[in-house]
């Protein structure tokens, strides 16, 4: 099962920084944005902190979630 990551980064994420990380959606919260994504496995992770550098992001906090923690199962 894929986990759930947040990552917090500084700054808003415009269209073209969007564009260029698809596989996460940006979401704006004042001073920094979450981007928010799944990843199988440990190297994936690594990717997409990789391609989060390569786009001139610092992240300022992660996330790790076994399941959509916003997910409340009756």
């Amino acid at each position: 099962m894929a986990e759930l990551y947040e990552f917090r980064v500084a700054g808003l994420i415009g269209p073209v920084i969007q564009s260029a990380l698809p596989e996460l959606t940006a979401e704006a919260g004042g001073r920094q944005s979450v981007l928010t994504g799944t990843a199988m496995t440990p190297d994936a992770v690594d990717c997409l902190l990789q391609q989060l550098q390569d786009a001139g992001l610092t992240e300022s906090h992660i996330l790790i979630a076994r399941d959509n923690r916003w997910h409340n199962p009756l």
